[in-house]
């Protein structure tokens, strides 16, 4: 029939995959002795093959053996025997368990692992980059407030209104792509209340509270958030 000293390149079944990893025992054990490897591919069960890569598992009461299949050494060896006899290259990995429900459940926690990472990265990206949109306009309004024309009380208060404005179409559009970080936001708009009071010799409240009115009467205008 086929050819006995390789494996298909499509899914091996269970008789295969245990005739594979047979062979690669027995070819272990015609090299240096290694004790400790040997008693570990032996422990090892095959699993499945998913394109390249063999899963091996290990019962959970000889867990250790899997850190005696992954040395360095060991793995290089193991890869060397497991390729000759597969007659492809073929990578393996060592899991807790001995069945395919064993390797679903491993693939499962590693992909809400990810989705956990990526969550935890897209909330950091965010936050930083609302961050600098805070501080951009606040260098902004720091300009703003530089010039000496602003000396004039019709000049200032027209820097005043223009930095209402500002500070709304900022505020909107991060609360709007970062949503998770409403402290971030109130607390540069503290802050923002704060350095425009000073710019403009008012009381940080009487500021705060013509910014609220003029959020009120653009978001009720529809030009704002909906």
């Amino acid at each position: 029939m086929g050819d006995t000293h390789s494996v298909d390149a499509s899914q091996p079944d269970e008789s295969e995959l245990d005739k594979l990893w047979r062979r690669v025992n027995e070819q272990l054990r015609r090299g240096p002795v290694n004790r400790s490897l040997w008693d570990a591919a032996l422990a090892a069960r095959p699993i499945t093959v998913e394109g390249d890569l063999l899963i091996l598992g290990v019962p959970p009461k000889q867990a250790r053996y899997a850190s005696y299949l992954e040395t360095a050494v060991n793995r290089r060896q193991v890869l060397e025997i497991l390729q000759a006899v597969a007659g492809r290259p073929l990578d393996f990995r060592v899991i807790e368990g001995t069945g395919l429900s064993d390797w679903e459940r491993v693939k499962e926690v590693e992909r809400l692992a990810t989705q956990r990472a990526a969550a935890s990265l897209g909330a950091q990206v965010s936050a930083r980059t609302s961050a600098e949109a805070w501080d951009q306009l606040s260098d902004t309004l720091l300009k703003m407030f530089s010039g000496s024309a602003l000396r004039y009380p019709l000049s200032l208060a027209q820097s005043f209104a223009k930095a209402l404005s500002l500070i709304y179409e900022t505020d909107a559009r991060v609360r709007a792509e970062d949503p998770e970080n409403e402290a971030l936001h109130d607390k540069q708009l503290n802050r923002l209340c704060d350095k425009l009071a000073t710019y403009c010799e008012l009381p940080a409240t009487l500021v705060a509270l013509e910014y609220l009115r003029y959020r009120a009467r653009r978001q009720s205008s529809g030009a704002g958030e909906k």
